[in-house]
């Protein structure tokens, strides 16, 4: 494998070189060394797929591959508010509107973080460094689900209901459960603000008891999550990991 020393400034210019002397069926791998931590999904965003990294006192090894059927990607993620694809009733797929919390380009590396770091009990991904510290603040208190409010109001969610997820946090379910899942709406305030399950398997049982609750009288039981939401917020001071 090839090894290219680069400046983390230096990085677009290298990527968009290696892409123009590319011919159909192509392929490269290489392994780039950088002086500095860069965003992990810009190389993604030029259509390479990351292998491995290796971050080290004064450096970053990346190793990544290359060739004309990963394509390069045209829209930029580095927004503060971002949209982000999931799927909703029925299988519809949606976007919700949240504040950026993550590194620029995080969007397209989450299948690779996912496969190298596992989830944690929780069913969060485990040593997301994706995630800013200011990130972690707004994740903490829910200020970066502000936006999601226009999801709310346009319809795509209601307010108690399990989260929309991802296609590759739905992969991680049981494919018999999200074919049940699918059959309803997705909500700003999830069951697992209320039972806190511990771990991704007590995640799934949360949401089973949602839907049988929610089947049998649908109204009454988002009235009664609403309030034990509210009673965790501010009686119990739950707040978000």
């Amino acid at each position: 494998m090839s090894t290219i020393y680069c400046n983390s400034s230096s990085i677009g210019k290298l990527l968009e070189e290696i892409n123009s002397g590319l011919n159909i069926g192509d392929k490269v791998k290489l392994n780039i060394q950088l002086d500095r931590s860069i965003y992990y999904g810009y190389f993604v965003y030029h259509g390479f797929k990351i292998q491995d990294y290796i971050e080290l006192s004064k450096k970053i090894i990346v190793n990544i591959i290359k060739n004309k059927n990963i394509p390069v990607i045209l829209d930029k993620k580095y927004s503060l508010f971002i949209k982000l694809p999931r799927t909703g009733k029925n299988g519809k797929k949606i976007f919700v509107y949240k504040l950026r919390t993550m590194q620029p380009y995080s969007e397209y590396i989450q299948d690779f973080v996912i496969e190298k770091n596992g989830f944690n009990k929780d069913g969060t991904i485990k040593n997301d460094f994706r995630i800013t510290k200011l990130g972690m603040f707004l994740r903490r208190y829910w200020l970066d689900e502000l936006p999601m409010l226009f999801n709310l109001l346009n319809g795509d969610l209601k307010l108690i209901g399990f989260r929309p997820l991802s296609d590759t946090m739905l992969n991680a379910y049981p494919k018999d459960f999200v074919n049940e899942r699918n059959q309803y709406k997705p909500g700003l305030i999830p069951p697992y603000y209320i039972d806190r399950p511990d771990g991704f398997e007590a995640l799934i049982e949360s949401e089973k008891r949602y839907i049988d609750k929610y089947k049998k009288r649908a109204f009454v039981t988002d009235i009664i999550y609403f309030y034990k939401f509210l009673n965790a917020i501010f009686l119990k001071g739950v707040r978000s990991s």
